[in-house]
């Protein structure tokens, strides 16, 4: 089974945020059987959703990272909208991945607000605050590995209190967002040193083909708004783009392409909501 770059780094909101609720319901505390079975009835595997410990592991194989060509502001407001919000969680997660593994600890506390902001939003934010001073605290005295571990073990109790929970259009968004943010942050980085090689390990046509099918299931409402609209178009043109690689390898053009592409939908998601 293959095991694309991408997929690696930024799937695990697959696994962490599958079950994203839109309230905060009290939840049961799960078995690991419970979530073995929850995980088997979503189609979550290995291949989907590696845990996050491998990310710091995939991340380390493009550094050094041209920092000021991948980073961003967190958003600094709050969506009205679900789908707008899950979107801007999957992207922040992935941005304080990236921060992590490039040890940048000056630009970790405001990610760290706005993902306290944005999970209390969508009504998750209790896990997240359960661990967040301990994560900056850590990140203050530049304990990486520290770090690490710590993110990992908020990845486990988030999973344990959302995995009985069904709403699965806010879980695929979540993830959606994730990834989008981790094609710009990946193609960047390979852009900045392109080889064809390179460029061929985001090739992922089976979960561009997932996200896509996904898309088609969202609420009709939302599809037709101009983010919806753009979010559809955009991940189809990755798609095809993607698809060139069956018959020969991405050239810097078509890399390009998908930047300026997951870079647009990113932009959107921070605009304000009309």
């Amino acid at each position: 089974m293959p095991h694309p770059l991408l997929t690696s780094i930024f799937a695990p909101l697959l696994v962490t945020l599958c079950l994203l609720p839109a309230t905060a319901p009290a939840t049961e505390k799960l078995s690991p059987t419970d979530l073995t079975q929850i995980r088997e009835e979503l189609g979550v595997s290995p291949f989907t959703a590696p845990s996050i410990g491998l990310i710091f592991t995939e991340l380390q194989d493009l550094k050094p990272f041209p920092w000021e060509k991948v980073w961003r502001l967190p958003p600094e407001t709050t969506p009205k909208s679900r789908a707008r919000l899950a979107l801007s969680i999957g992207a922040t997660i992935a941005d304080g991945f990236l921060i992590v593994t490039a040890e940048k600890s000056a630009s970790f506390e405001p990610v760290g607000r706005a993902l306290l902001k944005l999970s209390k939003g969508l009504g998750v934010g209790e896990p997240v605050t359960r661990h967040s001073q301990s994560i900056l605290e850590k990140v203050a005295r530049k304990k990486w590995d520290a770090v690490r571990t710590e993110l990992v073990q908020t990845q486990t109790d988030v999973e344990a209190s959302l995995l009985s929970l069904k709403d699965e259009e806010v879980a695929h968004l979540v993830a959606l967002g994730g990834w989008l943010r981790g094609l710009e942050i990946a193609t960047a980085i390979i852009i900045d040193s392109f080889s064809p090689e390179r460029a061929q390990r985001i090739v992922q046509p089976e979960l561009i083909g997932y996200f896509l099918s996904r898309t088609q299931t969202l609420n009709p409402r939302f599809k037709s708004s101009p983010l919806g609209s753009l979010l559809e178009k955009n991940l189809r043109e990755i798609n095809h783009i993607s698809s060139l690689s069956k018959s020969s390898k991405l050239t810097l053009s078509d890399l390009v392409r998908m930047h300026d592409l997951s870079h647009a939908i990113n932009i959107q998601v921070t605009q304000p909501e009309p």
